[in-house]
């Protein structure tokens, strides 16, 4: 057989977020180096000692790719990812700085290792094989996650690596869902966030959100619409454009400079004409004036950040939080702990250093960009790999899904943080 295959795992292990796994077969690759970002702080990746021949970053998240200028201000490996998922990082690592800057904490990481970063980032698109060394190539496939975002497979001397990343088989309004024709798997690092779950049908999701918008702006509220900056607002975007909702669409914080990187890489996503129109039809917030504006009458408001946990959103809702004709409709994930999360479950924010009542309405809608149980499985009986490894999954979910996989007989584990673990 091939060389011995060794995975030690940095985080994300049997938990969602800060994802760092480094695999070691002959050549020794740093997969993602992400963050986990909570209401108490910031957690990091169990650091990542010696030499790296290559580190890979699968999408531009900051629970996969917020890391990566930390490990520049003592290595220089050469590093891979798509180019869009360059542009994106760029724009959120900036962001780090900002915020930090502006809560007068220390960051990890410094403008010079954002550019040393970029110096050693050799971009590359998906379907092209690029040598790491005499021993091992890599190659990128659309994980249909967001702008960028790649599935990695990795041949260490005939024995094949698939990491996912985050990924998405289905079609979504801006991906035509992953690719999962990718040849031979031996070894999978599979996500396994929804590994208890399906999403419900996503033209369905689009319906009912817009229904919901359009009841609210009949009634005479504002629809404020809290969406990740990266994808989801642009995603949220064409969707109300191609339901025709009746009233002006604001795009307020980080999603307009994301917005700009989705029109740059056109050729990335599903229908670019459909995304540009939308986007053109979409009044940008770029001042003050602009929010004003959008309070005046009935209207849409798009805007960071996804989980409530600040962003311009806060310019918003002291306004509205007593307005029982607007609405609150939640687009992503809520982290456990996270303002959103804390709203769904007992109708209070804190506004103003002040918990109060929210009297607008709250919603979550689901327009996951991830798997659901069923797009998990069926890649995984696409691939039938030897060996699959469970990550970026709550713990009681992995267990249940390692069950699972178990019983229709694949050999499964989920590793703990720290773990190293031997194929």
């Amino acid at each position: 057989m091939h060389h011995k295959l060794k995975i030690s795992f940095h985080g994300a292990a049997r938990e969602v977020g800060r994802s760092c796994f480094v695999v070691e077969a002959g050549d020794r690759v740093m997969l993602d180096c992400g963050v986990k970002l909570h209401p108490k702080g910031v957690e990091y990746p169990l650091p990542v000692k010696g030499n790296l021949d290559a580190a890979i970053i699968s999408h531009a998240h900051l629970d996969h790719s917020g890391h990566l200028p930390h490990l520049f201000s003592s290595s220089n490996t050469l590093t891979y990812m798509t180019p869009p998922t360059l542009d994106i990082s760029k724009l959120l690592w900036a962001d780090t700085l900002k915020i930090a800057d502006m809560d007068g904490l220390d960051a990890p990481f410094s403008e010079d290792e954002i550019v040393r970063t970029e110096r050693y980032t050799f971009p590359i698109n998906f379907g092209k094989k690029m040598d790491i060394s005499q021993r091992s190539s890599m190659e990128f496939f659309d994980a249909g996650h967001i702008l960028g975002a790649a599935l990695t497979k990795l041949d260490f001397g005939g024995r094949k690596l698939m990491y996912t990343g985050d990924f998405k088989p289905n079609e979504t309004r801006l991906h035509t869902g992953a690719n999962l024709n990718v040849g031979k798997v031996d070894d999978l690092i599979i996500e396994s966030c929804y590994g208890d779950r399906d999403h419900p049908p996503r033209k369905e999701s689009e319906r009912l959100f817009c229904e919901e918008v359009q009841n609210t702006i009949d009634r005479g509220g504002h629809a404020v619409v809290a969406a990740f900056a990266v994808g989801r607002s642009a995603e949220i975007i064409d969707v109300l454009n191609e339901y025709k909702v009746g009233a002006d669409v604001y795009l307020d914080g980080m999603a307009l400079k994301a917005a700009r990187i989705y029109l740059k890489y056109a050729n990335y996503i599903k229908k670019p004409q459909a995304l540009k129109r939308a986007l053109d039809r979409a009044n940008w917030v770029l001042k003050e004036k602009n929010r004003k504006e959008a309070l005046k009458r009935p209207s849409v408001i798009v805007t960071t950040s996804g989980m409530l946990q600040g962003g311009p959103i806060y310019y918003y809702l002291p306004k509205l939080y007593k307005d029982a004709n607007s609405k609150i409709f939640l687009t992503g994930y809520q982290v456990a702990d996270t303002p959103g999360r804390r709203l769904l479950e007992t109708g209070k924010l804190v506004i103003d250093k002040h918990e109060v009542d929210v009297r607008m309405e709250v919603e979550k809608f689901d327009f996951s960009a991830h798997a659901g149980k069923s797009e998990l499985l069926h890649a995984i009986k696409k691939w039938d790999p030897d060996n699959i490894v469970l990550v970026h999954g709550d713990e009681k979910i992995e267990e249940q899904f390692m069950a699972d996989l178990k019983r229709e007989g694949f050999n499964t584990v989920a590793p703990r943080l720290g773990d190293v673990l031997e194929l």
